[in-house]
């Protein structure tokens, strides 16, 4: 009877160190999919897929404006397009759309690896329909481009791709970049 009662005791305290540990996880992913530059990157690119027009209106509703000729270059670099830019009191960001619909949000502020984590948290879990294959696609000096095709079956959906800067102090921390079907 006291085996029993110790099994019984055991089990609960172990499914309940392991329900802890399962929210921590979903609650640090969670955090990690509400980040401002994924917040921007989906809102934005992502959202943008539709059409350039949607892209425009979902950029000025997450505070972007019409950027000056001289950002504006910055973010084309001679490539034909429009750009936009943010500051607000999470940073400075900068959004382009260049004509053949490659959409990239640059991120000028923050921590690489977490901004990297916060755009992987967003990849399709096992059993969704969705896959994906991460593949790195350059590694030099402090810069880092890591590309992620994900497949609605075996049909191709989109890519994003992430080059992130180590590089301490930096002007320019991060590139997310999504170029669609």
């Amino acid at each position: 009877m006291n085996r029993v009662k110790s099994y019984i005791i055991a089990t609960l305290l172990l499914s309940t160190i392991g329900c802890k540990s399962t929210l921590a996880k979903e609650d640090e992913g969670l955090a990690l999919r509400k980040s401002t530059p994924i917040q921007l990157f989906m809102g934005t690119c992502v959202v943008g897929r539709q059409s350039p027009a949607a892209l425009e209106q979902s950029a000025k509703r997450k505070g972007f404006v019409i950027a000056p000729e001289q950002i504006s270059q910055n973010y084309l670099k001679g490539n034909a397009g429009k750009a936009w830019y943010l500051k607000n009191d999470e940073g400075n960001f900068g959004l382009a759309l260049l004509e053949n619909g490659l959409c990239s949000v640059y991120i000028h502020q923050g921590e690489p690896n977490t901004i990297q984590a916060s755009l992987e948290a967003w990849l399709p879990r096992k059993g969704s329909g969705f896959t994906y294959k991460k593949e790195l696609v350059s590694q030099s000096g402090s810069l880092t481009t890591t590309s992620y095709t994900l497949y609605q079956g075996s049909s191709f959906l989109e890519q994003w791709v992430i080059t992130v800067n180590s590089a301490k102090p930096s002007n320019l921390v991060a590139v997310m970049s999504y170029q669609g079907a």
